[in-house]
């Protein structure tokens, strides 16, 4: 019975080595594909065996297709001599290439990618056969375009490089370890069973995560300026009752005229000084208010720039970047502080003491002129702004 179509591609994978067939894998996952077709669900491609990947390529591609992104990713991973076999028995009138040629490669000088040409599994007309296509529409790929001769390298020469492995891109991002990392470290036993994802697919993630913590914190220096505006008015209440107090307390003082001159110097300098001391605590309030809303400021400022980084800048430090963000709290509330309070209480009780003994006092005055009324035949003697129903 003549082999189909579906057993060469079977072969071919078989003749793959673990080592190689994981790579295989791996690169048909990002490999790009024509628009009427969709990829492999990631499960299925990464638990699959050479029997059952063959029978996903031919279920979910047909045939044809099949077979045709086989060779393109056999290529990839620099497998020509498998490439060139499954060419032959599948098209044996056709001469298979002595060596599958990139344009983009050949424009270069050296190998761009350690000896695998990466270009061909790219479906741009830059990564074509044809050169003049490959120059004159290059410009729809950002991948291939820069590859061109003529062209700016800029883009490539910003993509971050592999320390271990030499012209290796770090493309892939390690949830377990938190850092860039190329396709051979991710096959390699340090990486092996780690959380391992395209830099595009972490970084929109980790940019999720930025956006939320702004919103966090945005919402937190909101709060902020309304405990701040809350707190500045509790101080202005507390020195309006000082005042309306102290002008009790002078209004009472004025009353005894000469005599109590001495106690209203006393207390002048007594509310004074809690005047001082309740302004003293709102200035510092004010302070460590500002200081909290400048630092909500720097800190939104970081992350919105952190925000608008290329992926490979915007994850260096994310998770410390991130963690200050989280460790934000809530502004502490503004209290009246415990010696205000007792200043305050103190106060009023002497106050209380005061009005008691004032009571005392003008109730002995008016029971003295009472007497002295009586010891002098009459008329009338009232204190200044004194109450007096005494005549004589």
């Amino acid at each position: 019975m003549a082999r189909t179509r579906s057993d060469h591609l079977l072969y071919s994978l078989e003749e793959l080595l673990p080592y190689d067939f994981e790579k295989f894998k791996f690169k048909l996952q990002n490999t790009s594909l024509e628009k009427e077709h969709t990829r492999i669900p990631r499960g299925q491609l990464q638990t699959a065996e050479p029997v059952k990947l063959a029978s996903l390529l031919v279920n979910h591609y047909g045939e044809e297709y099949a077979v045709q992104l086989t060779l393109q990713v056999l290529r990839a991973i620099n497998q020509h001599l498998l490439a060139e076999e499954l060419h032959q028995v599948i098209s044996p009138g056709k001469r298979p290439q002595d060596k599958a040629e990139c344009p983009l490669c050949s424009a270069q000088e050296g190998d761009p990618v350690g000896g695998n040409c990466v270009h061909i599994s790219c479906s741009c007309s830059a990564a074509s056969r044809d050169p003049e296509a490959s120059i004159s529409r290059s410009s729809s790929c950002p991948r291939c375009q820069d590859l061109l001769p003529g062209k700016s390298h800029g883009n490539r020469e910003c993509l971050p490089q592999c320390k271990r492995h030499m012209k290796q891109v770090q493309l892939l991002f390690c949830e377990d370890h938190g850092e860039l990392i190329c396709l051979i470290c991710q096959l390699s036993q340090e990486h092996r069973g780690h959380r391992v994802r395209p830099i595009e697919e972490a970084a929109l993630e980790y940019k999720e995560q930025i956006q939320k913590q702004l919103e966090h914190l945005k919402e937190l220096r909101k709060s902020g300026e309304e405990q701040r505006s809350q707190g500045d008015k509790k101080p202005v209440n507390s020195l309006k009752q000082a005042e309306t107090q102290k002008q009790r307390i002078q209004y009472q003082l004025e009353q005894l005229c000469q005599f109590l001159e001495q106690q209203e110097q006393l207390f002048v300098a007594w509310l004074e000084e809690l005047g001082q001391t309740i302004g003293q605590v709102r200035e510092m309030y004010g302070t460590r208010g500002t200081r909290d809303i400048t630092l909500l400021d720097e800190l939104i400022g970081e992350l919105e720039a952190k925000q608008c980084q290329p992926e490979w800048e915007l994850m260096k430090d994310i998770g410390v970047t991130l963690h200050r963000a989280k460790m934000v709290t809530v502004p502490e509330l503004w209290a009246t502080p415990p010696e205000v309070k007792e200043k305050i209480h103190l106060l009023y009780q002497k106050s209380e003491f005061v009005e008691k003994r004032m009571k005392h006092f003008l109730e002995t005055l008016r029971s003295e002129v009472e007497t002295f009324n009586g010891e002098c035949g009459g008329g009338s003697l009232c204190w200044p702004g004194v109450p007096c129903a005494v005549d004589f």
